[in-house]
């Protein structure tokens, strides 16, 4: 969901369109509205996830089913980092799934400067979820 919420409201938010004086339109990101927007973003799945969707269940229920997610995404991008064929179709499909973690890829890209380690930890956004869990059944 977050990746239509990107793709359609996100071009509003922060695509700098500008026509030059050759009537040529140039069409840009502005990258401080496209952080802003990015990191809204994340909060509101981080929040909507945790409040809501996982509601009832314990602690322990999330760190398991966070933890399969997260090893099918660290799967997925160890292939697309070391295979050099990877089809490029099969990316772009897979983008709809990740793209709040590529939020926190693209975050720790810009810290770190480095794309595998950056796209590695991402992969572990999903664990962010466990604190939203109840401690107990009850």
């Amino acid at each position: 969901m977050s990746f239509y919420v990107t793709a359609y409201l996100g071009g509003a938010f922060f695509v700098v369109r500008t026509v030059g004086a050759d009537g040529v339109t140039n069409v840009s990101a502005d990258p401080v509205r496209s952080a802003i927007f990015d990191a809204a973003l994340f909060l509101i799945v981080l929040a909507l996830g945790g409040l809501w969707a996982f509601r009832t269940m314990t602690r322990a229920e999330i760190a398991a089913s966070a933890g399969i997610i997260s090893a099918v995404y660290l799967i997925v991008v160890v292939l697309q980092l070391t295979l050099p064929s990877f089809p490029l179709s099969l990316s772009v499909q897979l983008a709809k799934f990740f793209n709040w973690t590529g939020t926190v890829s693209s975050w720790l890209l810009r810290l770190t400067d480095h794309l595998a380690f950056s796209t590695i930890a991402a992969c572990f956004a999903p664990l962010l979820f466990i604190p939203f869990g109840r401690k107990t059944v009850q």
